[in-house]
């Protein structure tokens, strides 16, 4: 009995490891394929390959009996082999036979087949360290819920350890190190009888290991990526990099970089620009010195109007990103400023490495760094501004619907409302865009804008909005009373002293528009009069125009999805088929993704029934039930992700925190299950108790959570825990249940239904993360919520029916 339970205690201890090792994993190649790619392309190709999940559970259904004959032996080669295989990714996914590059997909087939070879190197870790999971569960089920636990905590860890380990690992080291924890779970459980025999098999895969950890091959980013178009300019290099969760950060000098959103043609000088940011290959930000061109500067943009009309003492400015405009606050004698900017690693560099580059305006005494996210910041203070500036929306020349899928919780019309709330009596908002072609975020910020003052009463919302351009950038100012004649007289006066156009200014005429700057579809100006015409209006606008510019909400916060099905066709026609999926990138693949998911999914359901037979047994039973598991659970998790994002104010540590606590506590769920009787009736009393406590999170999580968002810190992750522990505690118990149950049942068959029924529940969570996000854009996320009761009131509803 003693050496029963020490084994169970080492294999326990083995599956802890190897689920450290995968989802740790799993999150370092999120990272490097957002840098070398983009997110919405890593989001794709990890789906597919954490099917390796599913394929795992369908191949120890077709081969169980040789797997489980032999498995003293092969748990661990698998263990190893996944290690390996994580090691390996980095240099042959980046070789030149592997490599590929997401955009050329689109009109560029040769791509595919490389794509394809990248989703079977990603696919190997994940279903080897899958294999030898699945085969623990299925020879130990009995011990299902102490197994289970095991696997459910190793996870919840390896999300933390991530995270941690991404401040002092390189991207591309960061898998090879974690593919020791791999090795050492395999280690762990080779039998004594066996270990000499292992000795040579165990020496190469260290070597290569330390090998690949020492040379990780280089990661070669897509030539479309900003960083890569900087990287060509003549002398440019990248000077400085350093990894942190919150991306890789490279940090590049050039001569020819430029950058002056708002500038006016008359401006007579050059901006001094030194270096420039990039994080994960994206744009961040020019490091601008707060020299005497940067006064120039400043003044000669539309972005310095707001200024211009009134003196701005106490200034917010959200999304601070380099300090750009902090130091436009500085030099427009701002009194306070706070400075609002997510990115606590960008924000330490500028504080100390890079502070002389921007001549340290972050350390100034009339600054006040924020590291938190900028809806959080406004939801939790109670100060009032003269001003409030957000971050230039877009970019120059477009960013192919990349950000479709981001949750942009600042552009929200709930976002508007609360800055609205913060200023003082004679305060403005001011916020500017690239006016891009189709017009759609010049169109979407001002319905957004629009919506909010109507909300609050004022129908007359073009005596509250002021908006200037110049040739490619358009800037609006939302003040907290009518504009007054000496302030509309200031801007004309401005406008033909820069010669900038206005837009939108109270009794202004129809050729003052285009009186320095010619747009070449004069629509725009049409189409900004329907906006602030009426609300009939604009509901007409919303429906007949090609693009969804209907303003973002808290509920479905994806200001950047413009792309409508039903245009398709007639964008087509306008411009070109190859060219639609550049208009919306990120939106047709996250279509594409679930696609590709749903057909590889059905393939390997059905495949182990050709083996396990079509009728008979529990089949259907097995199906709906460990889909309904999967489904439901997955989908939660997103919602508390989102959830608690704002209420941490940071994606990252919110993510950490929701997706470990949720799964230690549903680790201590399944231990405890260990001890209770696997029957029908208790699964449904179960299930009813998760349903009855996702009602009641429906009802009142959010309101809750914007009530004890100024808590501090400490008293936050308290408050989090008690919230998220006792539900993931119970959603812990149904899957180990199930499967004792299913394997009860079917004692004098094969047993092939309860590999089957764990590949299921892998697929289907698989399937539920991107379905999630379609439901999250197209329905709000309330719906996902629902949709996650219904997925476990049918598990619980096929259960009653067997009862």
């Amino acid at each position: 009995m003693t050496g029963e339970k020490t084994h169970l205690f080492k294999l326990s201890v083995s599956v802890a490891f190897i689920s450290v090792s995968i989802i740790a994993f799993q999150l370092s190649l999120i990272q490097i394929l957002s840098i070398v790619q983009w997110y919405h392309f890593a989001y794709m190709i990890i789906s597919v390959a954490l099917l390796g999940f599913g394929a795992a559970g369908t191949f120890i259904s077709l081969f169980r009996i040789s797997l489980l004959k032999n498995i003293g032996s092969l748990l661990p080669i698998f263990m190893l082999l996944s290690g390996l295989f994580m090691a390996l990714s980095v240099s042959v996914s980046q070789s030149e036979l592997f490599r590929f590059d997401s955009y050329k997909l689109f009109f560029d087939f040769s791509n595919v087949w490389q794509l394809v070879l990248s989703y079977i190197v990603f696919f190997l870790p994940f279903f080897f360290g899958a294999l030898s999971i699945g085969l623990i569960f299925v020879k130990h089920v009995k011990n299902i819920g102490t197994l289970y636990f095991a696997n459910m905590l190793g996870s919840g860890i390896g999300g933390l350890v991530a995270v941690m380990l991404m401040w002092f690992f390189m991207p591309e080291k960061l898998p090879a190190f974690i593919s020791f924890l791999a090795c050492f779970a395999g280690l762990l459980i080779i039998p004594r009888k066996l270990r000499s025999g292992f000795s040579i098999f165990i020496s190469i895969v260290i070597a290569a290991l330390v090998y690949l950890y020492i040379n990780p091959g280089e990661l070669h980013l897509s030539e479309y990526k900003p960083l890569s178009k900087t990287l060509n300019l003549p002398g440019s290099k990248i000077i400085m990099e350093e990894s942190s969760p919150y991306g890789l950060i490279d940090v590049v000098q050039s001569s020819h970089i430029r950058y002056a959103p708002g500038l006016s043609i008359k401006f007579p000088g050059t901006v001094a620009v030194n270096n420039a940011v990039f994080n994960n290959g994206n744009w961040y930000g020019a490091l601008i010195p707060f020299g005497k061109d940067s006064i120039d500067y400043f003044k000669h943009t539309t972005e310095y109007f707001p200024y211009l009309i009134n003196k701005r003492k106490d200034v917010l400015i959200l999304g601070a990103g380099t300090g750009r405009r902090i130091t436009s606050a500085i030099k427009s004698n701002a009194s306070t400023i706070t400075a609002v900017e997510q990115n606590k690693a960008v924000t330490k560099l500028l504080m100390n490495e890079l502070a002389g580059e921007v001549d340290s305006v972050f350390n100034r005494k009339e600054v006040r760094p924020q590291n938190i996210s900028p809806r959080t910041y406004l939801l939790k203070t109670s100060a009032k501004f003269d001003l409030i500036s957000l971050p230039v929306i877009g970019s120059f020349g477009g960013s192919s619907g990349l950000f479709a899928l981001q949750e942009q919780y600042d552009l929200t019309k709930e976002a508007f409302s609360e800055m609205w709330g913060r200023l003082n009596n004679d305060g403005v908002i001011t916020v500017s865009t690239w006016i891009d072609y189709p017009y759609r975020k010049p169109l979407k910020i001002l319905s957004t804008v629009t919506e909010m003052l109507y909300d609050r009463g004022i129908n007359n919302a073009d005596d509250f909005i002021a908006a200037i351009k110049n040739w490619n950038t358009i800037t609006y100012t939302i003040k907290r009373t009518p504009f007054k004649d000496e302030e509309i007289k200031i801007i004309r006066d401005f406008c033909n002293e820069m010669n900038f156009d206005p837009v939108i200014l109270p009794g202004i005429k129809a050729d003052e528009r285009e009186k320095f700057n010619k747009l070449q579809d004069k629509s725009f100006y049409l189409l900004i009069d329907r906006i602030l015409a009426s609300p009939e209006e604009r509901e007409k606008l919303y429906s007949e125009y090609p693009f969804n510019i209907k303003p973002a909400i808290d509920d479905k916060p994806y200001f950047s999805q413009f792309l409508r099905w039903k245009s398709i066709s007639q964008l087509s026609e306008f411009f070109g088929n190859q060219s639609v999926p550049f208009f919306e990138v990120g939106y047709i693949l996250l279509y594409l993704t679930f696609i590709q998911i749903l057909i590889f999914a059905l393939i390997l359901i059905i495949l182990p029934l050709i083996k396990i037979g079509w009728r008979g047994g529990r089949k259907n039973w097995a199906l709906i039930y460990f889909s309904g598991l999967g489904t439901g659970y997955m989908f939660i998790e997103i919602i508390f992700i989102q959830r608690f994002t704002l209420y941490f104010g940071n994606v990252i540590y919110a993510a950490a925190a929701v997706v470990s606590l949720m799964l230690i506590s549903s680790g201590f769920g399944s231990l405890v299950s260990q001890k209770l009787q696997a029957k029908p009736n208790r699964l449904v009393g179960i299930i009813f108790l998760i349903i009855i406590s996702l009602i009641i999170y429906t009802i009142f999580l959010s309101s809750l959570l914007k009530t004890t968002i100024i808590f501090t810190l400490p008293v936050k992750i308290i408050f989090t825990t008690l919230l998220i522990a006792p539900p993931a505690f119970i959603m812990g118990m149904p899957f180990p249940l199930g499967l004792r149950l299913l394997s009860e049942l079917n004692e004098s068959a094969d047993g092939g239904q309860v590999p089957w029924a764990w590949g299921i529940n892998g697929l289907f969570s698989v399937i539920s993360v991107v379905l999630a996000t379609i439901i999250a854009i197209e329905m709000g996320f309330v719906w996902v919520m629902i949709f996650a009761a219904g997925a476990y009131f049918s598990a619980m509803i096929i259960c009653f029916k067997r009862n």
